[in-house]
């Protein structure tokens, strides 16, 4: 089947204006060839969508004709409203991640519509593999061959969520969830071939390890934070390399034996998460066959996510908070 591509003028519908869906609007905008010709959401938090749909039923009555369908809902809502579309039209849809916490739902997905017809039409938003930083980094590894398979690599997120709502937390549904795609999006530029070998989560923090082809990938998020704080490194320790990213600043640096030798800038003007989508929407426009998009790497990441819940609790390391450490401090001083 045809790759669909996002040629001349875009009609674009976006369906869910929460939070997310202001950074979407941001990148589209960039370009001067896109139209939103339509928002869809029964409580919107962003009125100055026009026209203004509370569902698909009422946006495709009125006549709609979408060239691209941004999803932008909660997880949970992901499947429903992408398999709806795919009933609905022939657009090219874009999903926020993850298009599904269990490969058994993308399958249902493939069963329901065709397989072809889903790798054709359903694009996965995983941001975070299109960030400045990481496209450089990748760009580095792919330049030295030398360096072999990473033996390690090491994903630390934080975000500051302690004061998330009720309908915010099961909305992202768990620092896991939330980070553990952003995070495997970021380490398959660097690495395949991933299976679970032990994972540890509280809702507000998780760790989990990974074998993957010729090494190890360690994964750590947590929402009880200061601040937004992440960062990846991978090493080559057979050739004594490392590369560290700094996804928050977009920022990297490659040591060699504990030297840096290459130190990445960031210049532009958008800020991390704007970046990050326009990296995206660039690369859904002139090449919407990039793996970094596909239902296939969703695949391999909701796979991910339901081996590591499958695992029974095992404790990766203490769980711990400023306030407990400063508690112990005070009592150990006592």
């Amino acid at each position: 089947m045809e790759e669909p591509r996002l040629g001349g003028r875009r009609r674009v519908l976006l369906v869910g204006l929460g939070t997310i869906a202001r950074t979407h609007r941001e990148a589209l905008a960039a370009d001067a060839s896109i139209e939103i010709v339509g928002g869809v959401d029964p409580s919107p938090a962003q009125q100055d969508v026009v026209p203004l749909f509370r569902d698909l039923d009422q946006a495709f009555a009125a006549g709609v004709d979408p060239d691209l369908v941004v999803v932008a809902t909660p997880t949970r809502t992901h499947l429903d409203i992408v398999s709806d579309v795919l009933d609905r039209c022939d657009a090219l849809i874009l999903s926020e991640k993850p298009l599904a916490t269990s490969v058994s739902g993308i399958r249902q997905l493939e069963r329901s519509h065709g397989r072809d017809r889903v790798a054709s039409r359903v694009r996965v938003a995983h941001h975070f593999a299109f960030s400045p930083d990481v496209e450089w980094a990748r760009a580095v590894v792919q330049q030295n061959p030398g360096w072999g398979k990473p033996s390690h690599i090491l994903c630390v997120f934080n975000d500051a969520y302690s004061g998330l709502s009720e309908e915010q937390r099961a909305s992202y549904v768990s620092s896991w969830v939330d980070s553990g795609p952003n995070q495997l999006s970021v380490a398959a530029a660097f690495a395949t071939g991933w299976h679970v070998v032990a994972h540890s989560e509280e809702g507000d923090r998780a760790m989990t390890t990974l074998d993957h082809d010729g090494g190890v990938t360690v994964l750590a998020s947590n929402w009880l934070a200061a601040d937004t704080s992440k960062q990846t490194a991978i090493r080559f320790d057979h050739v004594g390399v490392e590369v560290r990213v700094d996804h928050t600043s977009m920022t990297a640096l490659v040591l060699s034996s504990g030297r840096p030798v290459e130190h990445l800038g960031y210049t532009g003007s958008a800020g991390r998460k704007a970046a990050q989508y326009l990296g995206l929407y660039r690369a859904l426009r002139d090449d919407p066959a990039d793996h970094r998009l596909s239902v296939d790497l969703a695949a391999s990441i909701a796979g991910l996510l339901e081996g590591a819940a499958h695992r029974s609790a095992e404790v990766l390391g203490s769980w711990a908070s400023t306030a407990e450490v400063q508690t112990a401090s005070a009592l150990s001083r006592g």
